[in-house]
C-alpha cells in the first residue's frame, strides 16, 4: 500500500512539473488549445495575433518552442513570426522556431512583443490561408515534454469574408437551430461544415453531401455554437446553434 502511494505521488509530481507552459494574450487571458483566429486584412499591425509565452512553475525552468504544424494556401513567405529577440520573415511547415528554445525561469515570460502576422495576400482564389502554430516545451536533451497548445490563424480577404451570405444562397435549409442530439438540414449542393464553440475553438469539420444531413451534437456540452457552411465557390454562411 505504501509502495502504491509512493508511485502515485511520483506520478502526481511528474504530471504537475510538466504542466508549466502558458500562452496568453496581452491582457493575461489564456489562449486555449485549438483556438481559431480569423483575419481579413494584411495590414501589418491589424493582422497581428499577439501572445505571451510563459512558465507557470515556481521551481523549474522550461525551454519553449513554436512549431509551424501546417500551412494551407500559402508558401510561408510575406509573414512574420517574432519570438523575441528573433523575428522570422518566412516560415516552413514542420519547422520549429526559434532555432534554439526560449529558456524561461520559474514564473517568467518572454514579454509582450511576440506575435504572428500575415502580409501574404494569396492568389485571389484559394482561401482561407491557414497557419497552424503549436507551442510546446523540450527538456535539456531536446525531447518534448509537458503540455502543448495549438492555434489556427486564418486569413480571408475582406471582399470575401465580410459578405454575409444567407443559408438560402448556398441552398441550405435548416430544420432546427435548437439541438438536443442532432442538427438536421437539407443541402442542394455539397458543402463544408465547420462548428465552433463560443471561444472560436473548432469542434467539427465535415463535408456534407447534397440532400438530407444529420450532424451529431449529442456529445457536446450545452451552450451556443456557430455552424459555418462553405460551398465550392468559397461562399460562407454562418448560423448560431443552441445545444440543450
Amino acid at each position: 500500500m505504501i509502495l502504491r502511494s509512493l508511485y502515485f505521488l511520483l506520478f502526481l509530481c511528474c504530471s504537475v512539473s510538466f504542466a508549466q507552459l502558458t500562452v496568453t494574450d496581452l491582457q493575461g487571458n489564456p489562449i486555449l488549445d485549438g483556438a481559431t483566429y480569423n483575419y481579413d486584412t494584411t495590414i501589418f499591425e491589424d493582422a497581428k495575433i499577439k501572445f505571451v509565452v510563459g512558465n507557470n512553475s515556481t521551481t523549474e525552468t522550461i525551454n519553449a518552442l513554436i512549431e509551424v504544424v501546417s500551412i494551407t494556401n500559402s508558401d510561408g513567405t510575406n509573414c512574420q513570426l517574432c519570438v523575441q529577440p528573433l523575428c522570422f520573415f518566412s516560415i516552413n511547415a514542420g519547422q520549429s522556431y526559434p532555432n534554439n528554445p526560449i529558456t524561461l525561469a520559474p514564473g517568467a515570460n518572454n514579454g509582450g512583443n511576440d506575435y504572428f502576422s500575415n502580409q501574404n495576400s494569396g492568389d485571389g482564389v484559394n482561401y482561407p490561408m491557414t497557419y497552424v502554430l503549436r507551442f510546446y516545451t523540450v527538456d535539456a536533451n531536446g525531447t518534448e515534454v509537458g503540455n502543448d497548445i495549438t492555434i489556427n490563424y486564418n486569413y480571408t480577404p475582406a471582399n470575401l469574408s465580410t459578405r454575409n451570405f444567407a443559408l438560402k444562397d448556398l441552398g441550405i435549409a435548416m430544420e432546427n437551430t435548437i439541438v438536443r442530439d442532432f442538427l438536421h438540414l437539407k443541402t442542394e449542393i455539397p458543402v463544408n461544415l465547420k462548428v465552433f464553440d463560443n471561444t472560436s475553438k473548432q469542434i467539427k469539420d465535415l463535408q456534407l453531401a447534397n440532400g438530407s444531413n444529420s450532424v451529431d451534437f449529442s456529445t457536446l456540452n450545452s451552450g451556443y455554437y456557430f455552424a459555418q457552411f462553405t460551398d465550392e465557390s468559397n461562399r460562407t454562411a454562418t448560423v448560431k446553434i443552441l445545444k440543450n
